[in-house]
């Protein structure tokens, strides 16, 4: 009696094993479609010093993105106003951008980076289009406008 218990058991434990092997089946081979392609370009988390800072007297510039960033055509792209005698190095390691000042600042001149398409993100290449850097080494940050009126020199009164 306890042997016929046991086989019937056992019979039953190996049924249920195979209609569950048959039941689940085999994976799929394929390739996983990775999602939507990645359109965002990165994101400027932090800057140190901060962007737009006056009395600057550091030679090094750490920017901090959201994503891990690549440099390209750094020559072409980057832009430094006003020229300097000596190119800044610029380097990135993943999500910072550093920046190198080998040239002495001018006392109360503001300076301007343009990164250009230079910065992009390291997985698709979506640039951070024409970011610029803006600091001063005096007070205040430089407006770059003139104003003025243009006044007739024959009469001294204002241009129409």
């Amino acid at each position: 009696m306890k042997c016929n218990r046991v086989l019937i058991v056992l019979g039953s434990v190996f049924t249920l094993y195979f209609i569950a092997c048959i039941g689940i089946g085999c994976a799929q081979i394929g390739s996983p479609t990775g999602g939507p392609q990645d359109s965002i370009p990165p994101v400027l988390v932090s800057a140190y010093p901060a962007i737009r800072s006056t009395n600057f007297k550091d030679n090094k510039i750490v920017l901090t993105f959201n994503e891990y960033v690549d440099l390209q055509e750094i020559q072409t792209n980057v832009l430094v106003s006003p020229f300097p005698k000596v190119n800044p190095t610029i380097t990135f390691k993943l999500k910072t951008v550093t920046v190198k000042l080998k040239d002495t600042l001018k006392e109360n001149t503001t300076y301007a980076i343009n990164f250009g398409n230079a910065i992009r993100d390291n997985n698709e290449g979506n640039p951070f289009k024409n970011f610029t850097y803006v600091f001063s080494t005096g007070n205040t940050i430089d407006s770059l406008t003139l104003n003025g009126k243009i006044v007739m020199a024959e009469t001294g009164k204002a241009d129409s």
